[in-house]
């Protein structure tokens, strides 16, 4: 929640008529916000400018009034412009506040009018006279106050705080945040602690250092685009650099060093360029002002010619919790750019503006996304992707908790899969996302020595569990609350990955859960870590002692829809790990071990006889369709797997059976029943036969007269095909008739 005092329009010479005319035009503008007016232009263009939203299609949701003998709003409209006039010693007596929700934050009326009185009795004027309405639609609510501060029976006007209003503003905003549960800014001034009032680390360093804090505007974009506003960059980067500085020069090379430039703007000021925006000096801190730097380093001096700002990369200025934003950054930039190109091609004369936008077309085969118009701000662009748990961890950033994740050591090893029991991995600048397909959400998130869980559910927990198995070599950490934690283990047990749980607790609990050797227990899946594995001929990485490939270079590729994301291949690694899980009803049982090794050696039997099956099923399925193999010019077989299990194409590319794969190939095509010529199609081809005879005798070649028919059209290799008819046939190069 945010408060902002709006200063009135600029008066005219007639203080006492501007008087009532502000008085009457602003409360008019409370009441019906959705009329047109010059005092609603002005306010329309003031939040805008302050990037407190857009308030064009505003409309009016509640209305109250404090202190007034009429009990109806054109009574209380005659007073306030009463009160207002006899104020004949202040240019404006009526202040205007601004009392902003943050976007889903929904108050009722009661919480309205309980909200005002305890701002104004905290600035201490609760029994001045003041009409307040709450304006927005059903995502973003505010209050617009107009409190009048002169007393008819004291016949002065109320000094609130002594002169410090705003101060007291921020108090009375925090009193009203803890009192309703609602979110605070980030640089909130106080918060309630205890019921007391506390001025906040951030805002007590602040005043010591003279350093002044983000405007709401600043504020406003930052929470809007997820990146860093300009003041705060010149307050965390350009700030101690001018303060530690020791010469002109020395500030001019060491601001240039983070692309920041110190200018002087007319007689005294300077602005402070990031990029292409501009910051006051004096709206950030009193201490990097022109005089106050001039006192430590003499008569301000520009910056050489030689000194050069450097390049900004502008996701490094992205805030935490962001993630994503730099796609949505992307995304507005490109709109940015297709609306300046129409704008500049409506100016054109009509041909010229064809051409031009003819030229804009991209480039052939060139893939370039739908431009449609990107949601207002961050929060919204997550709800549009499906990324609920992120929109949330974004509005509650400054609360939240690290995501649960499993963490461990990585050898810094290649090879990792890219797609994993369903979830395919998409690089991105927070690390690789793992989701069901490109506009999925997020199921969990590779960060490097972290794999967090964001979607908690059973599979995806599972298929994060198998991915941090063969990152981490088989041992792993798991961060997070206590019902995460069991969870896991539950998850890890039921699949037989118990024995990867690093942390003492997890593992004692999973070896107490053991039987004795001479027992029988439940199936294992086994994890093959890439130190384990080698490579094949064809470069996909087999299991140690299976001697069968995980993935078969020779298939082709699948085009169902669990296929993986474009640019993005599918690793070997990844179809081993997803087809590691031995069904536990039709796998024999065997006797537990704790050794990876002697574990790998039980599980090499089950798993042939599973890979044996899925290749019965494969080739069962293949026969269904009515699918046949294709020959290629080496001499060996590939068909298309599209519609097979995962585990029916690992069987079909296992090199174990590849002889016989190859051979059950070659039977399918032979058996196939080839389909009769009719009469008609064998004279066209006796018919081409004799033509294409003719020719080559006419050219002086040998043609043995016990070739066939088709031996002869083979051996010419007609360039228009069998298709064609006789007509289309091309002229003998000699001329005279055909034979």
């Amino acid at each position: 929640m945010i408060v902002k005092h709006i200063p009135a329009r600029p008066a005219g010479r007639n203080a006492t008529i501007e008087r009532a005319r502000h008085a009457r035009n602003l409360v008019d503008y409370l009441r019906q916000p959705e009329k047109q007016s010059a005092e609603k232009d002005y306010q329309v263009a003031y939040m805008l400018r302050e990037g407190l939203g857009d308030t064009k299609g505003e409309r009016l949701f509640h209305i109250g009034a404090r202190n007034f003998v009429s009990t109806d709003i054109a009574g209380q409209r005659a007073e306030m412009i009463a009160i207002a006039q006899m104020a004949s010693r202040s240019p404006n007596p009526i202040d205007h506040w601004l009392l902003s929700w943050r976007e889903g934050e929904l108050p009722m009326p009661a919480e309205i009018d309980e909200t005002v009185a305890m701002f104004v009795e905290h600035l201490g004027v609760g029994n001045q006279p003041c009409i307040y309405a709450c304006h927005g639609d059903t995502d973003n609510r505010h209050v617009h106050l107009a409190l009048n501060r002169y007393d008819p029976l004291s016949e002065r006007m109320i000094e609130i705080n002594d002169g410090f209003t705003r101060e007291a503003a921020h108090q009375a905003i925090a009193l009203v945040v803890d009192r309703f549960g609602w979110q605070s800014e980030a640089d909130a001034r106080y918060h309630v602690v205890n019921g007391r009032l506390v001025m906040a680390a951030s805002a007590a360093a602040r005043q010591k250092a003279g350093r002044k804090p983000l405007s709401p505007k600043a504020m406003s974009f930052e929470n809007r685009t997820g990146y860093r506003s300009a003041q705060r960059i010149v307050q965390e980067d350009a700030v101690p650099r001018i303060k530690a500085a020791q010469s002109w020069n020395d500030l001019h090379a060491t601001l240039a060093e983070v692309g920041i430039r110190y200018d002087i703007v007319g007689t005294n000021g300077v602005t402070l360029t990031v990029g292409d925006e501009r910051v006051k000096a004096s709206g950030i801190d009193r201490g990097i002002t022109r005089t106050q730097v001039e006192k430590r380093l003499g008569p301000f001096e520009p910056r050489g010619e030689a000194i050069h700002e450097a390049w900004r990369n502008p996701h490094s200025d992205r805030l935490a919790e962001a993630f994503r934003a730099d796609e949505y950054r992307a995304q507005c930039e490109r709109w940015r750019r297709q609306q300046k190109i129409r704008r500049e091609q409506r100016s054109l004369p009509a041909g010229l503006a064809q051409e031009e936008g003819e030229q804009a077309q991209p480039a052939a085969g060139e893939i370039q996304p739908p431009l449609t118009r990107p949601p207002p701000d961050l929060e919204s662009w997550y709800y549009a992707r499906r990324e609920g748990a992120f929109a949330k961890r974004w509005r509650h950033r400054f609360e939240v908790e690290e995501l649960p994740h499993f963490s461990g050591v990585a050898q810094g090893k290649s090879g990792l899969p890219t797609a994993i029991d369903g979830y395919h991995g998409y690089p991105c600048s927070d690390g690789t996302r793992y989701a069901r397909g490109p506009d999925e959400p997020t199921a969990f998130l590779d960060r490097g020595p972290k794999i967090g869980v964001v979607i908690q559910n059973d599979e995806a927990m599972l298929a994060a569990l198998r991915l941090a198995a063969l990152k981490f070599d088989g041992k792993i950490s798991v961060n997070g609350d206590k019902q995460f934690r069991e969870r896991t283990f539950e998850i890890a047990q039921r699949h037989g990955l118990g024995h990867v749980l690093a942390d003492a607790d997890l593992a004692a609990k999973w070896r107490a859960l053991q039987p004795k050797a001479t027992s029988q227990g439940p199936t294992r899946s086994t994890i093959v870590p890439n130190s384990d594995s080698q490579m094949g001929e064809n470069g996909s990485r087999e299991i140690e002692g299976l001697g069968e490939p995980a993935i078969g270079s020779k298939l082709q590729s699948n085009t169902s829809g669990n296929s993986s994301p474009p640019n993005v291949p599918v690793s070997a690694a990844a179809l081993e790990v997803a087809g590691s899980a031995i069904d536990p009803v039709s796998a024999p049982q065997s006797e537990p071990v704790d050794d990876l090794s002697r574990a790998r050696a039980l599980a090499l039997p089950r798993e042939q006889q599973a890979l044996r099956q899925s290749w019965k099923r494969a080739f069962a399925k293949l026969s269904e369709m009515g699918r046949l193999p294709v020959c290629d010019e080496a001499g060996r077989w590939s068909i298309s797997t599209e519609g097979l299990s995962l585990d029916e194409r690992r069987a079909l590319s296992a090199r174990g059976q590849d002889a016989e794969t190859q051979k059950r190939f070659a039977e399918m095509n032979a058996n196939h029943p080839k389909p009769e010529i009719s009469a008609a199609e064998s004279s066209r081809i006796t018919k081409q036969s004799v033509l294409e005879l003719g020719r080559i005798v006419s050219a002086g070649k040998y043609v043995d007269p016990t070739h066939a028919q088709q031996d002869v059209l083979a051996s010419a290799r007609l360039s228009n095909g069998r298709g064609k008819s006789d007509e289309d046939l091309p002229e003998r190069r000699g001329g005279g008739k055909e034979r």
